[in-house]
């Protein structure tokens, strides 16, 4: 009896001792495992850095977000930057001077530009700074976008000359700031923009572009130019409500989703396609510009693309900005399907 059971305990014991050691083996197997996974993700996280834009506006427990994207471009849009490229280059010569092309897609961050030093005439594109200001200055004023001021023209000031012109404002009558910054987004109307522009707060207008990283615009400098990125980051800052409250950012881009303006990123788009978007032009009789921005929402899944032209013809650069958009659209439908 005393052999079995001396027998038995070492049995049981061998098997005690397989199981620790099999229990072992796999806890330590599975910490190797956590620290390689871990190591894995530190490096990931070094290889992808970012570069992330706040509002700092002397806030003590917060850091808003404007903008973040990594700090190069993205490998998987690299056939699509390629074949924008060869379109670009087939078309100079054909009243196509020069064209800059940003594009992000915002779930991801991945972006890529061309020509992205290229430096443009922003033209009516500053309007949306205008917009933000005003919204800015609302949230100061919570009555100012409902009062009301009467348009008696801007007698002296020679307005540009507008190669797409829409509805404007007429003097004499009496519009709501609100009205005003319609006219001036949905119609591109100069009237408005220069009536809004005189009851302005500059400084908060200058600081806006401060606060976003962009170059500060001088009113009295014919010659102030902006690169894409640059001017994306309004886009971007209202997309991600990161410098206006939610719903004045919210507000903003449904108003750019009015635009009327036909003739650039929504050429080749389909009809019920969501754009919030602003153009902008600017030209004498030798050279044109023509550009446009704007946050396209395809199957919830939005992505921004800026494009500016430069070149002798109009239509010609109407049809790069809207062939440009058409194909970025085709391909992002494509893998989003």
């Amino acid at each position: 009896m005393q052999r079995k059971s001396l027998l038995l305990y070492c049995i049981l014991s061998a098997i005690g001792g397989s199981i620790f050691t099999f229990a072992t083996v796999i806890v330590f197997n599975s910490s190797g495992a956590n620290k390689i996974a871990l190591s894995n993700k530190e490096e990931s996280y070094k290889a992808s850095a970012l570069n992330i834009k706040r509002f700092n506006n002397n806030y003590k427990f917060i850091s808003p977000v404007i903008s973040v994207e990594p700090e190069k471009e993205s490998a998987k849009y690299s056939g699509l930057k390629e074949n924008l490229s060869t379109y670009i280059l087939a078309e100079q010569g054909k009243g196509l001077t020069s064209a800059a092309v940003y594009f992000k897609k915002y779930s991801s961050g991945e972006w890529f530009t061309i020509n992205g030093n290229e430096r443009y005439d922003p033209g009516s594109l500053l309007k949306v700074g205008v917009l933000i200001t005003y919204l800015r200055m609302a949230e100061i004023d919570n009555n100012l976008l409902n009062k009301e001021i009467v348009y008696h023209g801007q007698p002296g000031f020679i307005f540009p000359t507008e190669h797409y012109q829409s509805d404007t404002i007429l003097e004499g009558h009496k519009y709501t700031i609100n009205q005003l910054l319609g006219y001036m987004i949905r119609n591109s109307d100069n009237r408005a923009t220069v009536f809004l522009e005189d009851h302005m707060d500059t400084t908060l207008f200058k600081k806006e572009f401060n606060d976003l990283g962009i170059t500060t615009p001088r009113f009295d400098d014919p010659n102030f130019t902006l690169n894409i990125h640059e001017y994306s980051m309004m886009f971007n800052a209202l997309y991600n409500a990161g410098y206006l409250r939610k719903r004045a950012s919210e507000d903003a881009l449904a108003l750019l989703a009015e635009s009327k303006f036909k003739n650039g990123l929504l050429k080749e788009l389909p009809a019920t396609a969501v754009v919030a978007h602003k153009y902008g032009e600017y030209g004498n009789r030798i050279s044109h510009e023509l550009h446009e921005s704007g946050i396209v929402y395809l199957n919830n899944d939005p992505y921004i693309v800026t494009v500016m032209t430069r070149g002798t013809e109009w239509n010609e650069l109407s049809e790069v900005i809207g062939h440009i958009s058409g194909m970025i659209y085709n391909y992002e439908a494509g893998s989003t399907k």
